[in-house]
Formats: structure tokens, sequence, C-alpha cells
């Protein structure tokens, strides 16, 4: 298993080349900051879209439009930005069903075209003959509704699921990650990734953002973690149509399974004896990890059963930096945050550094860029708001892998949007949380969340379940951060 490394795509994002916002440029200037893999995915068609009120289709039969004129140009800048052992860009789009429910198609090649077809019959056997893959996506949403039609799911043509997006999480009807943004109404148990197991159906699963702002990798909205030999086109695609996938709320938990020594997505012959080894790395304290059974959970791993009150300085922890907030809503006094800010570690260096930018406000030319990383500080320019802020946390953040001892210091130097600085030791920031503000009442404010330390961020463990014969049995892994992030592992099947 060591030869697969785990690489980050947002296989599902929306930008003005179709009835989003932002130009193409900018969605892979983005993706191409902090993500490995980018499919945009343009909306293409909507055969059997109805009528709406006040015209609203509209907003749909012009976007289309605007696919069709500039599809050389999509398909264009996907070859261009492919780049073997950087950055992989695979050529797509999407279709819309009301009643077969929607699918984003992914080629294996560049330069292929856009087709339009009636009947998901038509567009599964279109891409049988391409080597092309068709992903359903929301699929808890009513059938009729734009969610998925289990009758005519073809699993040949779609190895994985779209299981979380900004719609919301499709695992259950009563999961977290609530269907509530759109106009296609709450989830639809039928319609559920777990129905869809129960039914025998054998997906794998990612997530991915579906953002409409084009901000790929937003944060929150979902992303997919893809295990594979390498950072190609084919490697990628051969990882997803072998179900070698994790789908992540947003927080790029490293959740890794085997059973058996079968990873994540492998159809095992019957055995009676199952050994299971999880290993996870979290972004924040781990609250469990849970093996489920035909949908119900049989074991549940918590990390801090194996804390010691103490143990050891751990030498290396987790420091999550949070900015934004800022003027309550009501208060009519909307406005955009410029941040400037230098993060630097005395007495430590940083290990590695994820962001965690969300995709509001909206800003065709401004970006949020990481932009120097040296061994003991790095420089962010951010910019936050409350206006479009998704679920209305008007905030983002980077987190730093810290190693240090408990008198190592972070200090923060804000230039913008106001002068600031201050700075904490390791040892203090292990009991404390810190918040300062950039001016009076209502400035925005930094939050230095309170450490994590490696034996809460990090966990792995065996376990030992059983089988009967003539049943087969399918299982799957979810884990749980403190902060309500989640990742899911692709399922395994066992045979009968």
């Amino acid at each position: 298993m060591k030869d697969y490394q785990l690489f980050w795509g947002d296989l599902h994002n929306h930008n003005a080349v179709g009835y989003a916002r932002g130009s193409i440029e900018r969605t892979y200037d983005i993706a191409q900051e902090h993500l490995d893999v980018l499919a945009f995915t343009p909306h293409s068609q909507w055969h059997d879209m109805p009528t709406m009120p006040n015209d609203a289709h509209m907003k749909w039969v012009d976007g289309f439009k605007v696919l069709h004129e500039n599809w050389p140009k999509v398909q264009r800048l996907a070859a261009e930005s492919n780049r073997k052992g950087k950055f992989v860009s695979i050529l797509a789009y999407e279709w819309h069903s009301s009643f077969f429910g929607d699918y984003c198609l992914y080629y294996p090649a560049d330069h292929s075209p856009l087709k339009y077809h009636d009947h998901v019959r038509d567009l599964q056997n279109y891409v049988k003959g391409t080597g092309a893959m068709i992903v359903p996506h929301h699929l808890a949403y009513k059938q009729g509704w734009r969610g998925a039609n289990w009758d005519y799911l073809e699993p040949s043509v779609s190895p994985v699921m779209e299981v979380m997006s900004e719609h919301g999480l499709s695992e259950h009807d009563r999961a977290g990650f609530r269907y509530i943004r759109h106009s296609m109404g709450g989830r639809w148990t039928r319609n559920t990734l777990q129905a869809a197991l129960q039914r025998g159906f054998r997906p794998g699963v990612i997530a991915s953002s579906d953002d409409h702002l084009g901000y790929p990798g937003a944060y929150g909205e979902g992303l997919a973690g893809i295990w594979a030999k390498e950072l190609s086109r084919a490697a990628i695609l051969d990882a997803l149509w072998n179900r070698r996938t994790i789908a992540v709320s947003g927080d790029r938990i490293r959740l890794f399974a085997t059973l058996n020594d079968q990873l994540m997505g492998s159809e095992i012959p019957f055995t009676r004896e199952r050994e299971f080894e999880i290993s996870c790395q979290g972004k924040d304290e781990i609250e469990k990890i849970e093996i489920l059974k035909h949908n119900r959970v049989v074991y549940r791993y918590f990390p801090e059963d194996y804390v010691r009150d103490d143990g050891p300085w751990p030498g290396r922890v987790l420091s999550r930096i949070e900015f934004g907030w800022g003027p309550w809503g009501d208060l009519n006094m909307t406005r955009i945050a410029d941040w400037d800010a230098t993060i630097t570690v005395t007495n430590g260096k940083i290990a590695s550094l994820t962001p965690c930018f969300q995709s509001g406000p909206f800003d065709e030319d401004r970006r949020d860029h990481v932009v120097e990383r040296k061994e003991s500080s790095c420089r962010v320019r951010l910019f936050t708001s409350r206006k479009q802020a998704y679920e209305e946390k008007p905030t983002k953040s980077v987190l730093l892998e810290i190693i240090g001892g408990r008198d190592a210091v972070i200090r923060l130097a804000v230039s913008k949007p106001a002068p600031l600085q201050f700075q904490r030791t390791l040892g203090e920031l292990a009991e404390n949380s810190e918040v300062e503000f950039t001016g009076p009442f209502t400035a925005e404010s930094v939050l230095i969340h309170r450490l994590v330390t490696p034996e809460l961020y990090n966990a792995r463990f065996r376990h030992s379940d059983y089988g009967r014969a003539g049943r087969a049995d399918y299982y799957y892994v979810r884990a749980t951060q403190a902060n309500g992030h989640q990742a899911w592992s692709s399922p395994f099947w066992v045979e009968a």
C-alpha cells in the first residue's frame, strides 16, 4: 500500500462559462494555488427542464448557450493546465435531468466533444465508447427533482458517487450537512448513499464543492481524496475507476483503510475473519472513527481514550489561525476586509501548512494566497466578509503543523486591515485559545485556536470482524472531528 499517495481534488465546480460566476481563468488560478486535481464541470444541458415562474428557467437556457460558445476555450485550458507531477486537469461537463438525476462526465482525453443527450441510456452508451465516466451527484433529492434514479444507474460507467457538496451530505437522511440551500427540497431516504448500498450497488465515494462562485476547493463544501500511484491524469482516473477514494466535508482528513490488506473500494472473496487496519490524520481533534457494516456502526474508536494526562510534551502540534468576523449583519455595515498577515515561529518550525479558504465573498480580481512559505514563517493575504459567507461563517483560516517545545513562540503580525501584533508560546496555546481584534467594536478579529496534540489528531488501530458463509457484507469507515468535519471511505465488499 506504500505505492499510493493521497491527492486532493475538486471534480465538480462552476463559473461564468455556464450560469455561475467568475472567469474560467480565475478558476484555474485558484485551483492551482491549493489543489492537485481539477475537473471544471460547466453546465451543459437539461433536456427535461420545467418551465419556471417569471421565466427563471432562462438562467439555465442562457448559461447553456455560453458554454456552447466557449467549449473550444474549455477544451484548450483543460489541455494546457494538465502537467504530470504538478497538476491534473480533466475535461468535463455536467448533464442535468429532472427524471434521471444529474451526472458529471469526465473524459480521459483532451479536446473531446460536448455532446447532447435526451436520455440517460444514450449518455451511458456514449461514454462506454469513449472511455469516459459519469458520476451522479446530490443523490438524495427526491427522484423527479434531480435526485438519483437508481432504476437507471449503470455501475460500469459510474464507479463512484459524489456524496458531499455545497448541496449537503447524501450519506443518510439524518446525517449532518443538511440539504437546505436549493429549491429541490430536503433529503429523501430512498436516494441516500446508504439506500444505494442496501440495494446492492457498489459505488466508491467522493466529495466536491459544486461551488457556483468559481472557487474550486472551497473550504467546507467538499473535496475528493484520491489514492493514486502518481499525479497524472491516467493515475487519477485509474484510482476513480477502482474506487481508491475518500470524501471529506472540508478539512483534509487523511483517511486510509484496508480490510485483509485490501484497500477501500475492493471486492474481497469470502473469508470468515476480517481484519481492518485504519489510519487517520485529522486537521482537528478526532472525536471518533467508526466502522459501519450494512449501514450500522459495529465499532467506534475514540482517540481521547488513549491520551495520557502525564505524557511528555509531544513536540508536534496543530495550530489553526482564523481571520474574519467583523460587523454583525443586522448593523448594515457590510464590508470586505483585506488581510495581510505574517506568522513566525521562534524556536520551532512549520512542518506543513494547509489553506482553509472558503468561496465567499465573490471577487474576480482578489485572490487568497499563501504568499510566502519558509521553514519558520509564512505570509498570507486573504479577504473576508459576511457578504456571501458560506453557511454564514465569515472567516478563512490556515492550519499549521508546528514542531517545537513548550517555549516555542507563535508571533502574528497583521498589517491589514489594521496593524496588530501579538505572540504566545505553544505552552500557553495548549491551554487556551487567543482572540485579538483589529480595532474597536465592530472590527474584524483573529482567533488562534487551542492547539491539538498528535494523540488527538492521529489515530491508528486494528479491528477484527467476522462473517458467515452465504452472506455478502459491505463496510465503510467514517471519521468525525470535534469541529464537525468528517471523512468517509469508499466501501469494502466481502462476497458470500
